[in-house]
């Protein structure tokens, strides 16, 4: 088994579609492509003819690898359209149903619908198998297939295509399997079939020819993959580096007449071919009626791009960005030289913010168009709530956040609806989106006794303009004994008043206009809410011209 010092190099954005439609299938789907540098690990689980079981799959990665993606691919056979199962997979609690239902083709054995799902953030990519247990009651869905995609630095780039495959009722199948990049045969070309064992697997199989050149025997059965696993498993490998593998197996080979259901096919394409055709025939031919075979669900191939590979756009489609984000665009092509807009010469290029940003390569043996990417940034506002701030008892106040059109938004509370009254003390906060960019605000409301309040300016501006002229308390409530005093520097006072309203208009004794600079001022008076103690404030205040 390959093992963790294999190291890769970590390369994003390569492309990914996962088909999930329902309806009847055509006779090959690819339902799932990626480009990138690191490896793949394969694994599966089929409770065959039964109706319930328990097994292992097996997936070990390599030490610090990272999961780039993970897929749970799961067939109901001879079920119903609408059946559901929940079970665990390790510690991921796995529900099926019509939600993850997708391609759907005929078998001996009734209905095959194939489900999927994304587990890529639950899966813990430092356990090495994850059991799947099916003892609670009977199911009709028989087949569980996990395929893992990782990335770690220093790895080479590897390509992904899995195909559906949907001829199963027929004695004999014939894909032409088109893959998403020229295959290089300077590397192995892993061909892999994912399948299920039906009722007599030690005399029904699939003989399986690629390209006119019979490979072997396909037996879904496995009875000698790892200890745990009761049922069997097939189709589990391991491809990195430029190295492939049969995993699960006490003897991994790299033919399909075994228990590993898998082949290496540089020997039998050209370098540069992207399609190569593939047969299944199932066995006894000459006696349809005993007709009880595998099912043959899914074909993978894993390999590397041909030399010169055009066909990949490695920068990606142009995307939009959320605050915060970045993205590290991946040039990468071996052997190859790099210049990006910004004259860079490095293979990756990390993007802040937003641009157009270009690459361009040059090569001793290829020749490349260079590879543009817009990329744009959602303006998602921040602090939308305002500022912390007091309410007075008995009053209410609006909350009136600023958000973009088409923005979605709600309060933690549970509270609906924009503006929002307050009416009470509290922490509010508001989850919100902004095409498609999350973002959270929150407020917190103190409740303040206002029958007594003081607010004193830092700055007045007595220029003639009729605007902020005069110095004198914002708020003034439930102030008894008033007396303000102004002072400049020296301790000459300039200005004194008993009476709030009175302000001082920048102008000393005598009605001398004083200069722009800092002044001081002291207030004493006492309060409504304790009349017998008296209060002295003071603070400076910048006088502007």
């Amino acid at each position: 088994m390959l093992k963790p010092q294999f190291k890769a190099r970590a390369r994003q954005l390569a492309l990914g579609v996962l088909l999930a439609s329902a309806g009847a299938s055509p006779a090959q789907q690819m339902i799932w492509t990626d480009t990138f540098n690191g490896g793949v690990v394969t694994g599966t689980f089929s409770i065959g003819d039964q109706s319930w079981g328990i097994g292992v799959i097996w997936m070990e990665l390599p030490q610090d690898a990272t999961i780039r993606k993970a897929i749970l691919y799961v067939t109901s056979v001879g079920g119903a359209d609408d059946a559901t199962l929940s079970f665990q997979l390790g510690s991921i609690p796995i529900s099926l149903g019509p939600a993850t239902a997708g391609p759907v083709f005929g078998t001996l054995y009734g209905t095959n619908i194939l489900h999927t799902v994304d587990i890529t953030n639950q899966l813990d990519p430092t356990l090495p198998y994850h059991l799947v247990d099916l003892s609670g009651g009977t199911t009709t869905f028989k087949e569980f297939m996990l395929i893992v995609e990782y990335e770690l630095p220093g790895m080479a780039p590897i390509t992904l295509d899995i195909f559906h495959l949907g001829l199963d009722s027929q004695l004999e199948e014939n894909y032409t399997l088109t893959a998403s990049h020229p295959m290089s045969t300077d590397t192995p070309v892993a061909f892999a079939t994912m399948g299920a064992y039906a009722r007599s697997w030690i005399t029904d199989y699939e003989t399986v020819t690629v390209n006119g050149t019979l490979l072997g025997k396909f037996f879904g059965a496995d009875y000698n993959a790892g200890p745990g696993n009761h049922f069997g498993a097939c189709a589990t490998f391991h491809y990195a580096n430029g190295i492939f593998e049969g995993i699960g197996d006490d003897h991994p080979d790299m033919a399909i007449d075994s228990a590993d259901v898998l082949s290496e096919l540089s020997t039998l394409i050209a370098n540069g071919d992207q399609s190569f055709q593939v047969t299944y025939a199932h066995t006894p031919t000459l006696h349809p009626g005993q007709q009880q075979d595998n099912i043959v669900n899914l074909a993978l191939v894993a390999y590397s791009a041909a030399p010169c590979d055009n066909a990949a756009n490695p920068l990606g489609p142009d995307t939009t960005l959320c605050p915060g984000d970045t993205l590290v665009l991946d040039a990468t092509r071996d052997g190859a030289g790099y210049l990006w807009q910004d004259g860079s010469t490095a293979s990756t290029f990390t993007v802040t913010m937003p641009g157009t940003y270009v690459v361009k390569w040059t090569h001793p043996d290829c020749t490349y168009e260079p590879d543009t990417i817009v990329v744009g940034y959602v303006n998602v506002p921040t602090g939308v709530l305002g500022a912390d701030r007091g309410l007075c008892m008995g009053d209410s106040m609006l909350l009136e956040p600023d958000l973009p059109d088409g923005s979605s938004f709600s309060w933690g509370d549970g509270a609906l609806g924009l503006p929002r009254m307050i009416t009470g003390p509290g922490v509010y906060a508001l989850a919100y989106s902004v095409q498609g960019c999350a973002a959270v605000d929150s407020v917190r409301i103190t409740e303040e006794d206002c029958s007594y309040a003081l607010e004193m300016p830092n700055v007045f501006t007595p220029n003639g303009d009729g605007s902020n002229a005069v110095f004198r308390p914002i708020t003034a409530l439930g102030l008894a004994d008033y007396r303000l005093a102004i002072y400049n520097r020296w301790g000459q006072e300039l200005f004194r008043s008993s009476e709030p309203a009175a302000g001082w208009d920048g102008r000393g004794p005598g009605g001398a206009v004083m200069p722009a600079g800092v002044y001081f001022w002291v207030l004493e008076h006492r309060s409504s809410q304790q009349p017998d103690v008296p209060i002295t404030d003071h603070g400076t205040v910048t006088l502007l011209r």
